[in-house]
């Protein structure tokens, strides 16, 4: 049975400050409701990761999501495969007082507690560090009341922390600096009042091209199902008052205060919204991947009614603006959590992933939703079914699958011979054709925004999928001359690692990052311990996985944060693996490893532990990857010419 939302029970929850613990859906229960959400054409919904009381969200330097709750814990999300779900779900912190607010700035975690606000260095850099022991409080002078004590933080173009800071009731003459918005250096000095007279803001976010602060706020209760109505509002500058609690909108104004005088003059929102939708956390969309006309646009996150007769809400908006920047329309982007009534879910904040997607946490159900623009249904068999094989290929290297079940695959064609090389696609039927020719001897490929990435010899070639080439990194863009680049692998943030197996003796062996900016360093050389190596995977934050070809080892490659100098540190793991070749996880989190030389393919648990053989007798099984559905793995097997795909669930 579907879990929903009672509605008389969650006035008295809210009443009492308890609604946090009303529910955590069973995750089939959310999976099962997916489909009664209503999402423009194009778009699709998927449940990306399950989070018990999901509220406001950060995104890390290296992807991983930092989730924020009404109650004493902060998660970490993370998604080590890249299949756009959650691999873990790491609790860092459970000793807070209200932690809701969370945000990223150069490295470091922000949380904002009902009474404080505390810095946590580096967790990138390892999730497992001791960050109760680590806790720098850089402000405790917020007002330590529960109602509307839920904080929202966020780092603006200034570099500066805005903090919001509710009233402490429903209508009352705030004290100190209740129903405001704080603004404040990284380190907590400098704090000033930006904006005042606003009631609860659970929702910030700066518009692009102009760096403007835009701000929810929600309206007062009890004063009918449709007066007064929520907000947006939008502060130029600080200093400016928004009208709590003198007037709620453009001119609703409470009872006994209607004939008092505001201290100053009052800025009128930019939208208006239904009363008590509850409008929280939003995002100005600046991606890519979905269609040009959302770019710009407010996405906004209704958490829903609670004191209306008719529930009204829990639903995503989408604002939109013209080219000056103001306010064109609105209108509903998502809807669907509220079905005659009854609420399944209440959507709380949105972020927007470096491909493109948005995430969408809602703390009712215990989830957080990923919303993507153009990702097809994923096939149920990947190539051309389940254990067969697509022949005739002229030294297949390397796969990737798009989520919309293609394969792209490169061909070496002869050894050694520069421009005979390609990156073949192929559809879910089996048929084939090229996308991109001209190649020298491409080797690992990897997906990033739509975008292939491809190690061809001494250069890291980008393909678009219209079949676009551009090198991105050229032989003397790098430390020292490229002379085997293998494999390559890609972190949430696009910066893209490729590895350089060196000569047949390693030398000159070594691991290379490139930024999105093309900013390349190299990350270890021959003198790592690691002789020639070959498959990459990220294994976490800060983490990455590499196959060593020269004495079929695996490793663990400890990468440093950007404003360290300390080497990087290198873990033997594990061995045995022959000509240890490609590395990916499947969606349990199983890891797979190839071995070039032997024609095999072993699964674990974990890195260290004991490889269990599940495939053999390929002449030379190459840079695995997983099929788009996550039920197959894919083999190129580079002697035979042959994409194989082995069943695994």
């Amino acid at each position: 049975m579907n879990k929903s939302i009672n509605m008389k029970r969650l006035v008295i929850a809210l009443s009492l400050g308890w609604a946090t613990s009303l529910a955590h859906a069973d995750i089939k229960d959310v999976e099962a409701n997916i489909s009664r959400l209503k999402v423009p054409q194009g778009f699709n919904v998927e449940v990306y990761a399950e989070v018990p009381g999901a509220r406001q969200m950060a995104l890390g330097t290296n992807g991983t999501v930092y989730v924020g709750t009404r109650g004493s814990k902060v998660y970490a999300v993370v998604d080590k495969n890249k299949d756009h779900k959650a691999d873990e779900v790491v609790t860092i912190l459970d000793d807070l007082s209200v932690g809701n607010g969370v945000a990223m700035i150069d490295g470091n975690l922000y949380v904002a507690e009902q009474n404080r606000i505390a810095r946590y260095a580096a967790p990138d850099f390892d999730l497992t560090l001791p960050f109760k022991q680590m806790r720098e409080v850089i402000y405790d002078k917020l007002p330590n009341k529960a109602h509307h004590g839920w904080r929202y933080i966020t780092f603006g173009p200034d570099k500066k922390l805005y903090v919001t800071v509710g009233a402490p009731c429903n209508v009352c003459d705030p004290q100190g600096v209740e129903a405001s918005i704080l603004r404040m250096d990284a380190d907590g000095k400098n704090v000033e009042v930006f904006a005042k007279g606003v009631r609860n803001s659970v929702g910030m976010d700066f518009q692009p091209g102009t760096g403007l602060l835009h701000f929810t706020d929600n309206g007062v209760d009890m004063m009918g199902d449709d007066v007064p109505p929520d907000e947006m509002n939008a502060a130029p500058q600080a200093g400016l008052h928004f009208g709590f609690p003198y007037v709620i909108g453009r001119d609703a104004r409470p009872k006994d205060w209607q004939n008092k005088k505001p201290p100053q003059a009052l800025t009128p929102p930019v939208v208006e919204f239904q009363a008590h939708s509850a409008n929280l956390g939003f995002k100005f969309y600046t991606g890519k991947q979905f269609p040009s006309e959302y770019q710009g646009n407010a996405i906004v996150a209704q958490h829903g009614s609670w004191n209306r007769s008719a529930p009204v809400g829990y639903q995503l908006m989408r604002v939109e603006f013209d080219e000056n920047h103001k306010v064109k329309s609105k209108q509903v982007f998502i809807e669907g959590w509220l079905n005659d009534g009854e609420a399944w879910g209440r959507p709380t904040d949105v972020l927007q992933l470096n491909d493109g997607s948005l995430l969408v946490s809602d703390d009712y159900s215990g989830v957080i939703y990923r919303i993507s623009y153009g990702e097809k249904e994923k096939g149920s068999t990947p190539v051309s079914g389940a254990g067969k094989k697509v022949t005739g290929l002229k030294m297949p290297e390397s796969a990737i699958a798009h989520p919309d079940g293609r394969v792209f695959v490169t061909e070496i064609g002869e050894f050694g011979k520069n421009g005979d090389g390609k990156v073949t696609v192929i559809q879910q039927d089996g048929s084939s054709s090229t996308l991109a020719d001209g190649l020298n001897d491409p080797k690992g490929i990897d997906l990033f925004n739509n975008q292939l990435y491809i190690a061809d010899v001494d250069q890291v070639v980008r393909v678009g999928l219209d079949g676009s080439k551009t090198i991105i990194a050229k032989p003397t863009d790098f430390q020292q001359k490229p002379i085997f680049l293998n494999d390559v692998e890609i972190d949430g943030e696009g910066n893209v690692y490729v590895s350089d197996s060196g000569d047949d003796n390693g030398k000159q062996a070594a691991i290379y990052k490139i930024t999105q900016a093309g900013k390349i360093t190299q990350v270890i050389n021959e003198k790592s311990g690691i002789k020639r190596p070959n498959g990459l995977l990220m294994d976490g934050p800060g983490k990455l996985l590499v196959a060593d070809f020269g004495t079929g080892k695996l490793f663990q490659v400890m990468l440093n944060d950007q404003s360290s100098k300390a080497k990087a540190t290198v873990t033997l793991l594990n061995s045995g693996f022959g000509g240890a070749d490609g590395l990916v996880r499947d969606t349990d989190g199983l890891l797979y490893i190839s071995d070039w030389a032997g024609g095999n393919v072993w699964q674990l648990g974990e890195p260290k532990a004991t490889p269990q053989l599940i495939s053999s007798g390929h002449q030379s099984a190459a840079d695995i990857a997983l099929s788009a559905d996550g039920k197959y793995l894919l083999i190129p097997d580079m002697k035979a010419g042959e994409l194989v795909s082995l069943p695994i669930k």
